[in-house]
């Protein structure tokens, strides 16, 4: 009898913790309000499935991006400095973009930093992705490293880029990152994948 009880408990426990589960909103209609190459906005008409009311929400529609790590034989770290609309300022980054129609996130990777840099790398991995704002965006950025990282080549910017480059060593990130020198959320993060890549692969 006690047996049953507890399996009785066990599974009435269950059945209120699914309850409780959080269920995804239905999308009953979207409208497109504004697009370009870079970004759209969209208005989309949701259902809550607590209360059932319905309510408007706002989607960015972004490009996939990329964001890669170069880093060369001595172990230095090839940042970017650029100025930035959104923030109005100089912030120190690595290289990183968008991916075009006919390219895979690698490929987009090594075509930025060759672009951005003039670098070049026969090894390059993914290290990490992630979902930049999924309150308000549906893209991804994937992270990459670069090994062993070469100067081939010039720069190849367009006429909106104006890069300076900044070798730093590897183990200056962690000050740079805390002191607020670097404080892009994506290339923290991308560093974040590099130490957890670090761990099982030592040597780069």
């Amino acid at each position: 009898m006690i047996y049953e009880d507890l399996i009785s408990n066990r599974i009435v426990n269950i059945k209120k913790r699914e309850m409780k589960m959080i269920k995804k909103w239905k999308t009953l209609k979207s409208k497109q309000i504004f697009g370009n190459s870079l970004f759209g906005l969209r208005e989309d008409t949701v259902k809550s499935p607590k209360t059932n009311n319905l309510h408007p929400v706002w989607i960015m529609n972004a490009p996939t991006w990329i964001n890669i790590i170069p880093i060369t034989k001595d172990k230095e770290v090839i940042l970017i400095k650029q100025y930035r609309f959104g923030k109005q300022e100089i912030t120190v980054e690595i290289p990183g973009g968008m991916i075009n129609k006919d390219e895979n996130p690698k490929e987009a990777a090594i075509r930025e930093l060759l672009e951005e840099t003039g670098y070049t790398s026969s090894n390059v991995v993914q290290i990490g992705r992630v979902t930049p704002n999924p309150a308000l965006m549906n893209n991804y950025t994937y992270s990459f490293l670069a090994i062993d990282v070469e100067k081939t080549t010039e720069q190849k910017l367009d006429t909106m880029e104006d890069i300076e480059l900044l070798k730093v060593n590897l183990k200056k990130i962690p000050s740079l990152i805390k002191n607020q020198k670097i404080d892009h959320a994506l290339v923290i993060s991308a560093f974040y994948f590099l130490k957890n890549y670090l761990k099982t692969n030592s040597k780069i």
